[in-house]
């Protein structure tokens, strides 16, 4: 079977190359991304009693008592939502999200101001930007100068910054390791995890200027996935282990135990034995997806050099995330950076290999 490299998970149809773009101000722009946001106060509709007017106008009369604002138009009812607000763009007044009273909107073009510097000075180079949905998400990438060396093997390091309107995060900064010869998103070694996240909060402003602390961070976040990458290098793996590190990793605890406790292995799930994958109940598409990530580890892009160590096994499954799953566009980008292909390329990074 043959692959290709797909490429960073934020350069896909629809982002925008902003690697001309010395400011955010001038990447807002080129980008589309430089609307505002504002947030109003969510208003609910309820459909009001036609038959029984004479109970739906004291119904109503008990409302006005509380919410001055409530009104009856056609055969519904409507009144604000205590502590709710809708949060939307303000060019085309398309809904975001819901959030509380206390939400502060941290506008595009504020969030992430504070890199500016760094670009300036050379310590970062802004690569893409875009949006997710209506715009309730967006992202700029940045490649930091600095990269990961695993004996031959070079890692690229880049920020990506993300702005949520929805209420569903607020502003966050995660450090993103790509693997040069195949594109392979890789997690990093942090226990922490790979982000720096601030709430929309009446001081996130104030947060977000912390923030320049985000270069002296990622250095160490750098020695910290270099050690961890060059110690996978080292360690030594035959074909047995690293069949046991792949089905390990994707079958359950349950489909585990069914398998062994029936006297079959590893080695028969690779090699799809119908009578093992039957009594272990594993399903035709989870064994497409453990044969796919075995072929990957032996005959996937830049695989041949690292065959036999824990990072070519690692890069098995980085690779079939980044390579061989179907999943195209911002779909892909956001199950790789912030969906459960984000959770299991870390889960992967911590499996215990025997050194």
């Amino acid at each position: 079977m043959s692959y290709r490299v797909i490429g960073q998970p934020w350069r896909y149809t629809g982002a925008v190359n902003v690697e001309d773009c010395k400011t955010t101000e001038e990447i807002m722009i080129k980008s589309g991304l430089n609307y505002e946001v504002k947030k109003h106060e969510l208003v609910a509709k309820m459909p009001i009693d036609v038959i029984n007017m004479d109970k739906a106008l004291d119904d109503f009369n008990n409302l006005k008592k509380k919410d001055s604002d409530a009104h009856i138009l056609g055969s519904n009812l409507y009144t604000t939502c205590p502590n709710a607000y809708c949060t939307y763009r303000d060019d085309y007044k398309i809904p975001l999200g819901t959030v509380k009273k206390q939400y502060t909107i941290v506008q595009n073009k504020e969030a992430f101001k504070f890199f500016d510097d760094a670009i300036g000075t050379n310590e970062a180079k802004w690569q893409t930007a875009g949006f997710f949905g209506n715009g309730e998400r967006i992202f700029v990438s940045a490649k930091l100068p600095d990269n990961i060396r695993v004996k031959g093997d070079i890692v690229e390091n880049y920020l990506l910054f993300v702005n949520n309107h929805d209420g569903n995060g607020g502003v966050k900064i995660l450090f993103t390791p790509i693997r040069v010869i195949c594109q392979n998103t890789l997690a990093a070694a942090l226990k922490s995890g790979n982000a720096l996240s601030y709430k929309h909060t009446s001081s996130v402003h104030k947060n977000i200027e912390e923030a320049h602390r985000v270069l002296g961070i990622t250095k160490q976040i750098i020695q910290a996935t270099n050690d961890a990458y060059n110690l996978l290098e080292s360690i030594k793996m035959t074909d047995e282990q690293v069949m046991k590190y792949i089905c390990e990793f994707y079958l359950t605890d349950e489909e585990k135990a069914k398998l062994l406790n029936t006297g079959h292995s590893y080695k028969q799930v690779i090699y799809r034995n119908g009578q093992a994958c039957n009594d272990a109940d594993i399903s035709t598409r989870k064994l497409n997806i453990i044969s796919d990530t075995w072929d990957y580890y032996n005959v996937g892009i830049g695989q041949k050099e690292i065959v036999g160590t824990a990072w070519g096994a690692y890069n098995s499954i980085s690779g079939y995330y980044s390579n061989v799953d179907t999943a195209t566009g911002a779909k892909r980008m956001d199950s790789i950076m912030f969906g459960d292909k984000s959770r299991k390329l870390k889960e992967a990074l911590e499996y215990e290999f025997t050194v």
